[in-house]
């Protein structure tokens, strides 16, 4: 009886052994990939740093901490690739615009005269249509940026 008993506690307690063993495997795991998402963070490789918390996220569901640290160099990646994205679209909006009020200008004054053709009236709408395009991605990854930085604060 005393056999079976120590048996069965020796049983329980290996078993217990193995499955923090294993935790502690999983979570290393996960941290090294962490790791490597941060390296490629740090080295402007956005897209693979989202490639990569992503697959840690889908290779280990139970590594808890690495998938909160994962969560924040998300945020973090998705922030500057906002960032990156609100540069880009004001600089291309500049110039966008003032093409835009150039051609515009240039068009009112045949127009006023009634020498602006089909296709001059046309450039200028075509024109604004571009313009107001990029103001609106220009918009939305300035909300973007707003509603990432609420997140990380919270």
């Amino acid at each position: 009886m005393k056999t079976r008993n120590l048996t069965a506690i020796l049983a329980v307690t290996a078993m217990l052994f193995l499955a923090s063993c294993g935790e502690n495997s999983i979570e290393r795991q996960a941290g090294e990939m962490l790791e490597k998402a941060q390296t490629e963070f740090k080295g402007g490789d956005y897209a693979k740093a989202i490639a990569t918390i992503d697959s840690l996220r889908k290779k280990f569901p139970k590594a808890i901490e690495a998938r909160k640290q994962a969560l924040k160099l998300y945020q973090e990646v998705e922030l500057k690739r906002a960032e990156l994205q609100v540069q880009n679209a004001d600089t291309v909006l500049q110039r966008v615009e003032k093409e835009y009020q150039e051609l515009k200008s240039t068009v009112d004054q045949l127009r006023s005269k009634g020498e602006a053709t089909a296709e001059q009236l046309r450039n200028v709408n075509l024109m604004r249509v571009k313009r107001d395009s990029l103001k609106t991605i220009f918009d939305v990854e300035c909300a973007k940026i707003k509603y990432i930085k609420k997140k990380m604060e919270e």
